[in-house]
């Protein structure tokens, strides 16, 4: 630790020398790339790197005589275990933010940096209005600051690009195209600007290896309203022989002609089609000769957010096929923590994180994890972003609340799901809460609503049961799923957080209430569903996950009729689809976790 720290403060120490030299008072540091993406490539973990915070979500702001940290609430505990209090302070990413901060400040004439290729049009809008209300400035810098200090920063991933057709995703990439650049014409715009990876491999039907658990090529792509295609890729990245792709009519330049090439488009007269949430304001400040920005959504992302039938199909079955993985590990778990307990030699959660891996790449089809396993024993899993390493490991004992949160990626879909595990009886607290968070998952489950219904509109269901008892959880409630691509996939998400994007059939999403108590333990329900038409104008869940739901810490009496039928329905059909397929010596195994109750 002492170690760690004294890195933490030379880093510290570097980047206010650099501010010094560069006569800035200040340094924006987010955990974006420039794709803005939540999963990003070892190069571009520059929020690591600067202060030794390693979650998904967050930014730092780094000035000659403070380091201030903004995480949101599933890192509270986390960033207060990776970056020391001597060193930083905390702040919530989202109700105390950084632009309230610039706005409060008592500072004046002080100018902070940032790379515009990193922040998005809405940050840059909300730092700029706060900087200027406390008369400071913001200053773009030329490059990135940390990438001049960052003396062992691994170099960009040399993967190849794969191709992903028609036959696996169930359209040709040519059609995509052509019905993007319809959607784009009927918006006002001229070319659409796309900068997400997901976006760009859904639709060129092409996947790759640059992202750990994500299987995308880091590239920008521009295509117009008559459906021509620029894709801004490292040209190595796609083999000369390209006769398995669908390619033909896309155009290929080098990353680094992607900014003079929006200039000259803007400089022509043309609209450009601009996410202010995920485009880097570096197109904006290129594009200022234009006449407008057309400032929405890329269709894109909701044109992939609606699965067909070949992708729903796929979802289907490779989520019955990690059902498998789930039933081993949960056989694994039940008949070795208590020995290993008693041989002295404890089970470890890096064990268990590795073995559910050992399981799926028995599966067919199976190609790699979607994200870092969660596996988070007592306090650990009260983290819920909680990342497993050899310092942080710990043992996984019989009186232990085990939380275990992983999905794959499939050739044919993409899993995710959560449960949570004990191996002897627990106190009357833990299954009260445990009770409440599977009483808010089965209502989430089994509601039907009505057609323009949004996700926030929604989320209360699931909080239900856990504000009964004077308790809730800062995290969504569901996040949307791609189709052999992002596991947290944009636009539907079910959350507090208002989000007015119409939940509509083909959206898979995930329902995943929880409940966590610092320094103890953490609890997470979590399946994903499909949207499906319910009659009369409704819409409903569909489950995917096929994954026994632990019973042993359910409190009976504080179940309804209704919510032990659906639960009892839904083991009997994970027991229908499982059965045929696990191994034979699981069979009784699988008969017990899924007994009626």
């Amino acid at each position: 630790m002492l170690k760690q720290f004294s890195l933490q403060k030379e880093r510290l120490d570097a980047i206010r020398a650099a501010l010094k030299s560069n006569g800035f008072d200040g340094l924006i540091v987010p955990r974006f790339d420039a794709h803005m993406a939540e999963y990003i490539a070892p190069c571009d973990r520059r929020l690591e790197w600067a202060t030794g915070f390693s979650g998904s979500a967050g930014v730092a702001l780094i000035t000659l005589d403070q380091a201030i940290i903004f995480v949101d609430g599933r890192y509270t505990v986390q960033v207060r275990e990776q970056c020391p209090e001597e060193l930083f302070q905390y702040r919530h990413l989202h109700d105390e933010p950084l632009a309230a901060w610039f706005s409060e400040s008592t500072e004046r004439n002080k100018s902070y940096a940032f790379d515009p290729m990193h922040i998005p049009f809405t940050w840059h809008r909300a730092f700029r209005e706060a900087v200027q209300k406390s008369h400071n400035f913001l200053v773009a810098t030329e490059g990135n600051l940390i990438d001049q200090l960052w003396d062992d920063q691994p170099a960009p991933s040399d993967a190849q690009a794969r191709p992903f057709g028609e036959a696996l995703c169930g359209e040709h990439s040519l059609v995509k195209r052509q019905q993007i650049a319809a959607k784009l014409s009927q918006s006002g715009a001229d070319i659409l600007i796309e900068n997400q990876p997901d976006n760009i491999a859904w639709l060129l039907n092409i996947r790759g290896d640059d992202i750990a658990y994500n299987p995308f090529v880091n590239s920008f792509l521009t295509l117009d309203k008559d459906g021509e295609v620029i894709w801004f890729v490292d040209q190595q990245k796609i083999p000369q022989d390209r006769s398995s792709f669908e390619l033909d009519g896309v155009n290929f330049r080098a990353p680094s002609d992607f900014l003079s090439a929006v200039e000259t488009a803007a400089s022509n007269g043309q609209r450009l089609s601009c996410d202010p949430t995920m485009v880097p304001v570096a197109v904006k400040f290129a594009a200022q000769a234009s006449p407008k920005i057309v400032k929405q959504s890329s269709p894109i992302t909701l044109a992939k957010a609606q699965k067909n039938e070949i992708e729903l199909q796929g979802m289907r079955e490779c989520h019955v096929a990690d059902g498998v993985a789930w039933v081993q590990l949960g056989h694994w778990l039940e008949t070795n923590v208590g020995p290993r307990q008693a041989s002295g030699e404890l089970l470890s959660e890096l064990e268990a994180a590795r073995q559910i891996e050992r399981f799926r790449e028995e599966l067919d089809g199976y190609e790699q994890l979607s994200f870092d396993v969660i596996s988070g024993s007592g306090p650990n899993g009260a983290m819920c972003h909680y990342k497993v390493n050899e310092r942080s490991n710990r043992a996984i004992g019989q009186n232990d609340v085990y939380l275990h949160d992983s999905g794959g990626q499939f050739i044919n879909g993409t899993t995710d799901a959560t449960r949570t595990f004990i191996f002897q009886q627990q106190d009357d607290e833990f299954c009260k809460n445990y009770t409440a968070v599977l009483k808010g998952f089965i209502a989430l489950a089994q509601v039907r609503f009505p057609k323009k219904t949004y996700g926030h509109h929604l989320d209360a269901i699931a909080r239900a049961p856990l504000w009964a008892l004077h308790k809730d959880y800062d995290h969504g409630t569901g996040h949307g799923v791609g189709h052999n691509l992002s596991v947290h996939e944009q636009p539907q998400r079910i959350g507090r957080a208002i989000n007015e994007v119409e939940l509509v059939p083909g959206m898979v999403l995930s329902n995943e209430p929880g409940f966590y108590v610092a320094g103890e333990y953490g609890i997470r329900i979590e399946n994903l569903f499909e949207i499906v038409e319910a009659g009369e104008g409704f819409l409903r869940f569909e489950t995917l996950s096929m994954i026994p739901i632990s019973t042993k810490p359910v409190v009976r009496e504080m179940l309804t009729n209704g919510e032990l039928k659906w639960l009892n329905n839904y083991h009997a059909l994970v027991r229908e689809k499982l059965s045929p397929i696990i191994p034979s010596d699981l069979t009784d195994y699988l008969e017990e976790v899924t007994a009626a109750i």
